[in-house]
């Protein structure tokens, strides 16, 4: 297969070709056929005979946004004679990688190192890769393709937060939440005088009778702190570009809570993937769930999320520059923070930062 410089060496040669016959000019006819020549030995000389076995290993099947994915390429020549140098073409999401193999001696074996960059978060076909040898003039190219295909997953970015919880430190703080409950299997607190209207089945028989009046025991219902954060995905609060620094926020926050000992929800506004229930135990289910997700023209609003009541739960919703796309009418427990260049801060803008990077600074002094 010729390269550029081979197909313009071919037209050159076309050219002279024909002023050579027109003009009668042998000197020019004489230099086309140099040229073609030289095509038939680049042609030859990159006809592909690589007898090398290559295999290619992903060390990690998940990385971080931004990260290369690191690949080892094994080539193994079980031949007798060696193998020349050649190039391993290998792509990842539209990024593509040339990896340089040397030549291998007879009934040897040798690996190189290759890393591909990464842009954007999502599930990838890693592959397929070719092999290209290059003739020594650069005219023609051989190749061998292979029909390896791999995937990786690519994460967001979790960025470390240090210090304060900023908004969430009032979750923190509180060991447990507590409120009254009917459960006679929730935690006892105390014991008090019936009112009308009381579950009878608390009514504490021993005490009532030694105190003449009927009395009843008092519960309370414990659970943890709740922390929930919310993604929006609308298309119209931010770019492509600023909407992957908004999920890396997310997972960010989301991580840090998991760290700290705090029961984390982590939503999103898009349809096709709402993310968790219920709280989340490991900071992978963070990752996987925040890997696919993508924007999209109709989002469901802030409030459909929360229809149950917002209860134990404070609320962090990561928008765009443009956003939010809904709120609440109500902020109590709600904390809207921007992420994207030309975000600012205004009525009802907790924080608003360039990118996940200034995020990170300004989370300390956030409180």
């Amino acid at each position: 297969m010729l390269t550029r410089s081979g197909l313009g060496a071919a037209v050159t040669a076309v050219v002279l070709a024909v002023c050579g016959w027109w003009w009668h000019y042998e000197e020019l006819l004489i230099a086309a056929g140099c040229i073609v020549v030289a095509i038939a030995v680049a042609l030859w000389g990159s006809r592909f005979d690589h007898r090398a076995r290559i295999g290619r290993r992903i060390m990690a099947p998940r990385v971080a946004r931004g990260d290369p994915i690191r690949v080892v390429y094994r080539a193994t020549n079980p031949s007798r004679r060696r193998t020349p140098s050649a190039v391993i073409v290998d792509r990842c999401d539209d990024a593509e990688v040339r990896i340089l193999l040397p030549a291998i001696p007879a009934d040897d074996r040798t690996e190189v190192d290759g890393a591909i960059p990464t842009r954007r978060r999502g599930v990838f076909d890693v592959g397929p890769w070719v092999l290209e040898r290059l003739d020594p003039f650069g005219l023609a190219v051989g190749r061998r393709a292979a029909d390896q295909v791999s995937s990786v997953i690519v994460h967001p970015r979790i960025h470390a937060l240090h210090g304060p919880y900023g908004l969430m430190h009032t979750v923190e703080d509180e060991a447990l939440l507590r409120r009254a409950a009917s459960d006679p299997l929730s935690g006892f607190v105390s014991l008090r005088e019936y009112v009308a209207g009381d579950d009878p089945r608390l009514i504490h028989w021993p005490t009532s009778a030694r105190m003449g009046t009927l009395m009843l025991r008092e519960h309370v219902e414990l659970r943890r702190p709740e922390f929930t954060v919310v993604l929006d995905a609308a298309e119209h609060v931010a770019s492509p570009d600023d909407f992957e620094e908004m999920v890396d926020v997310a997972a960010s926050v989301a991580v840090h809570a998991l760290r700290n000992g705090v029961e984390v929800v982590l939503r999103s506004t898009a349809p096709d993937f709402p993310g968790s229930a219920g709280p989340l135990e490991r900071e992978t289910q963070v990752l996987d769930l925040r890997a696919p997700v993508t924007q999209a023209e109709a989002v469901a609003p802030l409030a459909s999320i929360f229809r149950r009541g917002l209860d134990h739960t404070t609320i962090v919703f990561v928008t765009g520059p443009d956003g939010p796309s809904s709120t609440f009418t109500t902020s109590e427990h709600l904390s809207v923070v921007r992420i994207g260049q030309g975000a600012v801060a205004g009525p009802g803008i907790a924080l608003a930062a360039a990118d996940a990077l200034e995020f990170v600074q300004r989370w300390r002094p956030w409180q």
